[in-house]
């Protein structure tokens, strides 16, 4: 059964006194794309994590954008979430010294500049942040994270597995009316190249007389005979419905095949309505083609 590349995961853990949560968002995508969005007090190399991560999630997935971010916060009802940067508040700080001794300097009172207002200072990108863990918690919150991790993807798979048997009862019926078209395309055939031959000899009788030979005249309606027969396209697309079946109930992603056995299809359609010269078969290829559009829009959803 065909997974989808759409979903959304969330799981939930704690360890050492924090609450850590990974949420995973999975979009269409052509490739496997993953991006992460880290805590801001994350301890030790967040690379690290990233890189393992990404290792456990090819490891599950084949296509599609995921989202991955991950939230750390503390569970103690007393613990302070939220620190200072008190470095960066006294380079402010000074600078605000140099600012009003540079304008006195040019004669303008000092009083005028004003002070630096707590909302500006709360407000400073950088100056308070969530507090830091201490980097010899490092490998614990790594582990921790990582088999949070697991749990998370199998949800996602889940998720995606669930969605893909959605569009697999919308890709059946849709396979199942394409064969239903096909088949009467193939009625068609024996009663189309009686007719074509009949309209061919009449026309060639009609322009050449009586100074053809039969033989020779045969041979030639048998060459444009072979040229508008729609055999060969019925037998091909008979074929490609026949994998894409297989295809479907399968458990390999088949997004990528299923696009391209599309595009074969509409292929062959083409082909058959160039060839037609009735208009019955014509009406049947426009539906076809119809039906291969379809099943396209919903490839772009498969893994």
């Amino acid at each position: 059964m065909p997974n989808s590349m759409t979903g959304f995961a969330e799981e939930k853990g704690s360890y050492a006194g924090f609450r850590m949560v990974w949420r995973l968002r999975s979009v269409n995508h052509r490739y496997l794309d993953l991006a992460f969005r880290r805590p801001g007090n994350w301890p030790g190399n967040w690379h690290d994590l990233e890189g393992q991560a990404s290792k456990r999630l090819q490891a599950r997935f084949d296509r599609g954008h995921l989202d991955c971010e991950l939230l750390l916060v503390t569970e103690s009802a007393t613990g302070q979430r939220l620190e200072l940067d008190n470095e960066l508040l006294q380079d402010l700080l000074h600078l605000e010294a140099q600012v009003k001794a540079q304008v006195a300097r040019v004669g303008t009172s000092a009083e005028h500049c004003g002070r630096i207002s707590m909302d500006r200072l709360l407000a400073w990108p950088g100056l308070i942040r969530e507090r830091a863990l201490p980097e010899g918690d490092a490998p614990g919150f790594l582990e921790a994270a990582l088999a949070l991790l697991e749990v998370a993807a199998g949800q996602l798979e889940i998720a995606r597995a669930s969605e893909g048997r959605a569009l697999a009862g919308v890709i059946q019926p849709l396979l199942e009316g394409f064969s239903a078209l096909l088949q009467e395309v193939e009625t068609l055939v024996p009663a189309l190249r009686s007719e074509q031959q009949r309209l061919l000899q009449t026309r060639v009788a009609d322009l050449t007389g009586n100074g053809v030979e039969p033989g020779e005249l045969a041979r030639e309606v048998a060459i444009l005979l072979n040229r508008i027969d729609i055999a060969e396209e019925v037998e091909r697309l008979r074929l490609h419905v026949h994998e894409l079946h297989t295809l479907m109930a399968g458990s390999a992603p088949v997004g990528r095949r299923l696009d391209f056995f599309c595009q074969e299809l509409n292929r062959e359609v083409n082909t058959l309505c160039s060839k037609s010269q009735n208009g019955t078969l014509t009406r049947l290829g426009v539906e076809m083609k119809l039906v291969v559009e379809k099943l396209r829009e919903q490839a772009q959803n498969l893994e």
